[in-house]
């Protein structure tokens, strides 16, 4: 999907990088509930799916278990904010912190369906993409090999880039601010938080660092959205 070299490169690390941290925050948050270690679970694979859009090989992934995945996720987002207790925050508050989630989800789940009915080859013609209603080739030193034609696909991904650079500063500048109130003696590799940083310090560096990545996730998204339009 990204023709620009060095772009696709920045992506893959990112994305990759993205979900290695997914990945052992699900394994080491162990105090955390499921439902907390199953989304850091859900963020691997959504961040393993978009680095494989940013390669040509990952269109040639099936779309339809893509989008039945993310579709269903952004669902259990907004379903688990609502179904389950909370004694620390209102249901309203859990539901507004899940939002973003379910955003960035369907976001996913629209992107794959998106460039699948684009990319999609005619079952008897063999057609090439340039040929498919809904795609263009780009011209030479773009930064996609191909982008969306049709208008409303285009206001649509164009709408979802915004929301997810809204929602990419939004998580940085949180995570800023909750890096910034950390003391400094907190080791989150540590299972007191390091020496006078105490267990909620060393949760409060978690929390940093998931405000960020989530952020970067984002921002990710929100790039590679632009590069369809």
């Amino acid at each position: 999907m990204i023709a620009a070299t060095g772009l696709r490169w920045i992506l893959t690390l990112l994305f990759v990088a993205l979900a290695a941290y997914g990945l052992w925050r699900a394994v080491t948050a162990r105090s955390h509930p499921w439902t907390a270690r199953l989304a850091h679970v859900l963020h691997a694979v959504m961040a393993l799916a978009m680095f494989a859009m940013a390669w040509e090989w990952g269109m040639d992934l099936p779309a339809t278990p893509q989008v039945l995945f993310f579709s269903a996720a952004a669902a259990w987002f907004l379903l688990i904010a609502l179904a389950l207790p909370n004694a620390v925050e209102s249901r309203g508050r859990a539901l507004a912190a899940a939002l973003p989630h379910a955003v960035m989800t369907a976001a996913m789940a629209w992107m794959v369906a998106a460039m699948s009915s684009g990319m999609s080859m005619d079952g008897m013609g063999g057609g090439h993409a340039h040929d498919m209603p809904g795609m263009d080739m780009s011209a030479p030193g773009a930064l996609a090999a191909m982008t969306l034609s049709g208008t409303g696909d285009r206001w649509s991904a164009g709408l979802f880039a915004l929301a997810l650079l809204a929602l990419a500063l939004w998580w940085l500048a949180r995570g800023f601010d909750a890096g910034r109130f950390v003391p400094r003696t907190a080791n989150p590799g540590r299972a007191d938080g390091g020496i006078g940083g105490g267990t909620a310090a060393g949760g409060a560096v978690h929390a940093a660092w998931d405000l960020g990545c989530h952020g970067l996730m984002a921002l990710g998204m929100a790039v590679m959205f632009v590069v369809m339009v």
